[in-house]
């Protein structure tokens, strides 16, 4: 016999094996009602199941999730609330992440049945080869999921109970002063010296160097103004893919002082661009101040390739075109430069952001111990005292791989 209740706090009744089970209906944000069944073994427990139930929807913290899968939510994430909302290349990164790195196993589970354990488990396999992968995918499904907990989706965020995985962050190499000089000497003849010579020395992204127009390069006033970033870009459902114009990151905006290195590569650059373009067949000019051959827009892969090339034929060591920019930090640093300097040059938004774009390298940290050991040693005659440290700027050596 079902006990009897008030009106919205459903019925309890025993079945004939004698377990007792309760039942409430819930109204789903679509309009329609999904029924709740808990089993218990005693009367009491049910009903106290039926009471935390009620509780939850009175708070508005009720999960009337269905059987969705966590794929099927992850799609509606990415297509609802991250499309409309994010930079197309960010939607495609979050898509492409998850689409490689969610398999079946996950993928195909109820969305409230994923543990966090299953998760941790995946987290951990992937960082044993692909550490950044891993960060990376943690952080996106924890935005997924503290989405569908907003929404009732779910009663907790599986993703908090993790924890972060640890693994060897990639080794940045920035050139030394000495190869950025041979390498800057190698790229005087290359037909995209003045981009190399511009990355080296400002530091500007792949794609903001690659988005440069003419007229963002001032040669009266002396200056380079980062206006956009351009990517080749393949959205999820496109046959084919497009060149895509957009903002630079956040607060990348800025004009920048043109050297006097920049101005005379510049200078190469735009007379020889100009030939180029009255002699080659078939040449399509698409408005870039770097372009591939015929004209059109330069690929990464391209651009990494060309990169390359001048590195062989300066016989320094092929680090990623990223590098340059930390290239350009470290040389700024060695300068001399004021840290906020570096920060507007690089223009990142925040000063901690700039400390792992400068690198110290070994003889400098050594001139400075070494003056602090001066300072630990004891008095002695003055025909035996050692000449004064000189200023540690001018130790700067000419040339030492930066650690």
């Amino acid at each position: 016999m079902a006990e009897r209740r008030a009106k919205g706090e459903g019925s309890i009744y025993q079945r004939g094996d004698g377990k007792w089970v309760g039942q409430v209906s819930f109204l789903k944000a679509d309009g329609t009602r999904q029924e709740i069944r808990k089993v218990r073994d005693t009367q009491g427990a049910v009903r106290r199941e039926l009471t935390k139930l009620k509780t939850k929807q009175d708070a508005h913290r009720l999960v009337v999730a269905g059987k969705g899968s966590v794929r099927n939510w992850l799609d509606v994430w990415l297509d609802t609330f991250v499309r409309p909302n994010r930079a197309p290349a960010t939607f495609e990164g979050y898509h492409r992440l998850l689409k490689q790195n969610v398999p079946d196993s996950i993928g195909t589970m109820p969305l409230t049945r994923l543990a966090p354990e299953t998760l941790q488990r995946h987290f951990n396999t992937i960082a044993e080869k692909h550490g950044r992968t891993a960060e990376l995918l943690r952080s996106v499904l924890r935005s997924a999921f503290n989405k569908a907990v907003k929404l009732h989706r779910l009663e907790a965020n599986p993703v908090l109970g993790t924890d972060a995985v640890q693994y060897k962050r990639l080794e940045t190499t920035p050139f030394t002063s000495e190869e950025a000089q041979r390498f800057l000497r190698a790229a005087e003849d290359d037909r995209l010296g003045a981009l190399f010579t511009i990355a080296v020395s400002l530091g500007l992204r792949e794609g903001e160097v690659c988005g440069l127009k003419p007229e963002d390069v001032d040669l009266g006033n002396r200056v380079v103004h980062v206006r956009r970033s351009l990517k080749w870009l393949k959205l999820p459902g496109e046959k084919e893919g497009h060149w895509l114009e957009g903002e630079p990151k956040q607060h990348s905006r800025g004009d920048l002082p043109m050297t006097e290195a920049i101005y005379r590569a510049l200078v190469r650059h735009i007379a020889r661009r100009q030939k180029e373009a009255s002699e080659t067949k078939g040449w399509r000019d698409s408005g870039y101040l770097f372009t591939s051959v015929t004209g059109a827009p330069l690929h990464a892969r391209n651009l990494l390739g060309a990169f390359h090339a001048v590195c062989t034929a300066a016989n320094v060591p092929k680090i990623r075109f990223h590098d340059t920019r930390h290239t350009a930090g470290t040389m700024l640093h060695l300068q001399g430069a004021n840290p906020f300097v570096i920060q507007k040059v690089l223009r990142h938004s925040q000063l901690v952001t700039t400390r792992r774009y400068v690198h110290v390298p070994v003889p400098i940290t050594k001139a400075a111990l070494d003056r602090v050991d001066a300072l630990y040693r004891p008095p002695t005659d003055s025909a035996e005292k050692s000449e004064p440290a000189k200023p540690l700027a001018d130790q700067a050596p000419a040339s030492g791989r930066v650690q």
